[in-house]
């Protein structure tokens, strides 16, 4: 029987007069690859400051694992074992490769204080684990070569996967990517969505993704949301998300009969190209 990581119970987001999210319901389960996607506005990153923390739902429940997130503060949000990343990079770009890891690792440390400004036996320790973990997860995420480089000078692409590699450093068991595509070229896309799929595996991951490059999306997601102002207009496998008319509508606009059957046309030929990809996947 699957276990549900993460259950959103008609949630609701209102700022004033604004109706950011509406009445959203999702559920993920373990192990699952989950991506919610949607026109610019349509809030999805509302949805993933509603779980993690940052906005408190104006109605609805959200729950990990069973456990009620509503009311909690963000630190302890990621204690139970939700991480995340951001839309725009949110490095420290002045420390080291190896100094970003081991900042997300502070989030389990025992020792106190004062024990850490004296380096009291007990936080010598601690720190040294702390490094040996960083450099075994830059290893493990291909990047222990950078490791005594500065962030910022590291590529985009490999910037984009630091910030993942710092997320999986708070030893996450759910982890929300917002738009880990974002502003990469086709290769570094593709690149990205291999490394998705491999940590996924190797680190018994959940993932919940916003993305807006729809070929990643279609390529690695097993379940797909589909928001619109706010509220969910489609949910479903892939090749059912694409030749969704209201999912259609909401990314193409209103058109013509014409218009509409050419449109319907050509994602109903992108759906069977995606089929085919997987079948060919499956045989390989």
């Amino acid at each position: 029987m699957s276990e549900t990581v993460l259950q959103i119970q008609n949630a609701t987001m209102r700022f004033g007069g604004v109706l950011a999210v509406n009445d959203l319901s999702i559920d993920v389960q373990k192990g699952e690859l989950v991506a919610l996607i949607g026109p610019n506005g349509a809030g999805k990153t509302t949805a993933f400051n509603m779980i993690t923390g940052v906005y408190q739902p104006t109605e609805g429940m959200i729950f990990f694992k069973g456990e009620k997130l509503n009311g909690l503060r963000s630190d302890r949000i990621a204690k139970k074992g939700i991480a995340r990343t951001f839309q725009n990079i949110r490095l420290f770009k002045n420390l080291t490769v190896l100094e970003n890891v081991m900042i997300a690792t502070h989030l389990h440390v025992k020792s106190g204080i004062i024990s850490n400004m004296l380096m009291l036996p007990n936080a010598r320790k601690e720190d040294k684990e702390r490094r040996e973990k960083s450099r075994r997860l830059l290893d493990r995420t291909g990047l222990l070569q950078y490791q005594n480089d500065i962030s910022s000078s590291l590529p985009y692409g490999l910037q984009r996967r630091l910030e993942i590699a710092r997320a999986l450093a708070t030893d996450p068991t759910l982890l929300l990517l917002d738009e880990p595509a974002a502003g990469m070229n086709p290769t570094e896309t593709e690149d990205l969505g291999r490394f998705i799929q491999e940590i996924r595996e190797e680190f018994d991951l959940t993932v919940f993704l916003i993305e807006h490059h729809m070929q990643l999306v279609m390529d690695i997601s097993q379940k797909i949301y589909v928001l619109e102002y706010g509220r969910t207009i489609a949910c479903g496998a892939p090749e059912e998300i694409q030749s969704n008319p209201a999912v259609i509508k909401a990314y193409l606009g209103e058109s013509s009969d014409e218009d509409t059957q050419k449109e319907e046309a050509a994602c109903r030929g992108q759906a069977s190209s995606f089929r085919m990809k997987q079948s060919e996947m499956k045989e390989e």
